[in-house]
């Protein structure tokens, strides 16, 4: 008896090695299925040691007759993102049965130009991986001619505990064509959430093609998309209206202490196009089930340290995500922020850093990029340039740090006469801005340009306590086509959709626009004109801001 249990003994232990290598031996092959440790090294070839694989695409005509037909126009509805089967080879591994779709949103492009592209290995194959990964991302980093600020960023906020999917680098061909150079991103999916948190049960949130928390956000994995309970009980906390109970409320739901960093990282780099001071927009958030908490994730982040924006950012913005304007108008958490942005300043983010940051990254790159020298020359060239705004932001940081928050001073009739404002027009149907006068009268004249919907309008950024305002001016609408919609004058602020209050008014009537403040906050005033024709004009001696008392009383309905 005693030696058949020893023959049993031994048995299960021949299995388990041979288990074990056979393991070790398809973890060490590029496109093994089978990663030690439950895939948490898969990709580390890619983001860590920055091998950039040469990357084949073949697919056939039916599948890329699906792909010319797809065609994505900025600000129109996304159409539906069919995948397609193609083949893949890197070297000698070959894939089959790879689906591919394209992506992007305002950095589309057409499969016949230089595409981004969603490659899932596993949908129609179940157990292929590319380097371990079941999905990767190709972004053709048209906004980005460093290749580096994907990369950069997401290295930051991993190393600041916020978790990031990760950025490498590859070269890409398409049916034999050179499609070029090209940005990897690991995949948001169950097996990255598995790479961060202990259970991979919570919903994983897609705030990529823009809208907050409010909206019926996709759910990229969980295993209860149905159940909305975790961004609603979200939604209401950031919206208590005493801001004591708030915060109580936010630390019951919310990984506050994540979310600081990721604010803080996120004004830091100037993602401006993020979460916290952008739409909302290209973002992640993820129910840890294990604590219950929701946490907060960046993307899309190719736009960074003052490009389409400045260098001189304000670290305090609008901020304009639900969430991020819960959090810090309250004024303890607010210090909070700031004072994480400060430990950033000393550690990860000082301009020493940031530098030998992007050396290390361009170094390991100059091996792959040894026979583009093209490439490699304008990789040197760019890469000048990134670490100038580099060195510029950080100086404004600091500046900005040193600086005392100044709240809005009010007249002894609660009034503040507004001065200093700035126009700006949108990226894709900008209206023009000018200063200009009539009868002696200075006014702020927004002008559109072309028979296409634009829009443009003048801003001002002031600091508030808490408490009921109302925003004033004179204003009028001239040229405009009155039986077009959504077209005329109006006053808001950042973040209002609502288009109560536009007037279409070809002489001069005044507007008024109300709003609450619920603790402290950087408001962010608009003088706003909308329409294909004709232009919309303020008179500036009359644009003021009264304080009116405290904020209204919540009705019931105003809770929807």
């Amino acid at each position: 008896m005693l030696r058949l249990r020893k023959l049993n003994f031994s048995c299960r232990s021949f299995y388990v090695a041979v288990f074990f290598a056979a393991a070790l031996t398809l973890s060490c092959r590029p496109g093994g299925a089978a990663y030690l440790a439950n895939g948490k090294d898969a990709g580390d070839d890619l983001f860590t040691h920055r091998v950039v694989p040469r990357i084949e695409i073949q697919i056939p005509p039916d599948s890329m007759k699906v792909l010319r037909d797809y065609h994505q126009v900025w600000r129109q509805p996304r159409p539906e993102r069919i995948d397609v089967k193609v083949t893949v080879r890197e070297g000698n591994q070959t894939y089959t049965n790879v689906a591919v779709h394209l992506k992007g949103s305002f950095s589309y492009q057409d499969i016949d130009d230089k595409p981004s592209l969603t490659l899932k290995f596993d949908k129609f194959a179940p157990g292929q991986r590319f380097h371990g990964l079941q999905k990767i991302h190709l972004n053709n980093s048209v906004q980005d001619p460093t290749y580096l600020c994907e990369t950069l960023a997401r290295e930051l906020f991993n190393e600041t505990g916020v978790p990031a999917p990760r950025a490498g680098h590859a070269f890409v061909r398409i049916n034999g064509r050179n499609a070029g150079f090209y940005v990897l991103l690991e995949g948001s999916n169950k097996q990255f959430v598995r790479r961060h948190f202990e259970s991979a049960k919570g919903n994983l949130y897609d705030g990529g093609s823009g809208g907050d928390v409010t909206k019926a956000l996709q759910v990229d994995s969980g295993e209860s998309p149905n159940d909305r309970s975790d961004l609603t009980n979200l939604v209401k906390a950031a919206r208590e209206r005493i801001s004591d109970n708030r915060l109580e409320k936010l630390q019951r739901v919310l990984d506050v202490e994540r979310f600081r960093t990721f604010a803080a990282l996120e004004v830091f780099l100037v993602h401006w196009d993020g979460y916290c001071a952008g739409a909302p927009n290209n973002y992640r958030v993820f129910h840890d089930t294990t604590r219950d908490k929701m946490v907060f994730m960046p993307h899309g982040m190719d736009q960074l340290f003052g490009v389409s924006s400045s260098t001189e950012f304000s670290i305090t913005p609008a901020f304009k995500g639900l969430v991020a304007n819960g959090l810090f108008s309250i004024p303890e958490e607010r210090q909070r922020y700031r004072d994480r942005i400060a430990a950033l300043l000393t550690n990860e983010c000082s301009a020493r850093s940031l530098h030998a940051r992007v050396d290390r990254i361009v170094e390991q790159l100059r091996p792959a990029l040894a026979r583009e020298p093209d490439l490699r020359a304008q990789l040197d060239s760019t890469v000048r340039g990134l670490k100038s705004r580099i060195t510029a932001r950080v100086a404004s940081v600091e500046r900005q740090l040193n600086e005392r928050e100044r709240f809005l001073a009010f007249n002894a009739d609660g009034t503040a006469h507004l001065t200093g404002w700035q126009f700006k027009g949108t990226l894709d149907r900008p209206a023009l801005g000018s200063r200009t006068s009539e009868n002696g009268k200075q006014l702020l004249q927004v002008r559109a340009r072309g028979n296409m919907p634009s829009s443009g309008a003048w801003r001002r950024t002031v600091l508030l306590e808490k408490g009921h305002y109302e925003l004033s001016a004179v204003a009028r609408a001239e040229g405009i086509n009155h039986s077009a919609t959504n077209t005329g004058v109006i006053l808001r602020v950042s973040g209002e959709r609502s288009t109560k209050g536009l007037s279409t008014n070809a002489s001069w009537t005044p507007l008024r626009y109300e709003f609450d403040v619920h603790g402290i906050a950087n408001a962010e005033l608009i003088c706003e004109f909308r329409g294909a024709q004709g232009s919309g004009y303020f008179e500036t001696s009359t644009l003021k801001l009264t304080r009116k008392g405290p904020p209204r009383a919540v009705k019931l309905e105003d809770e929807k």
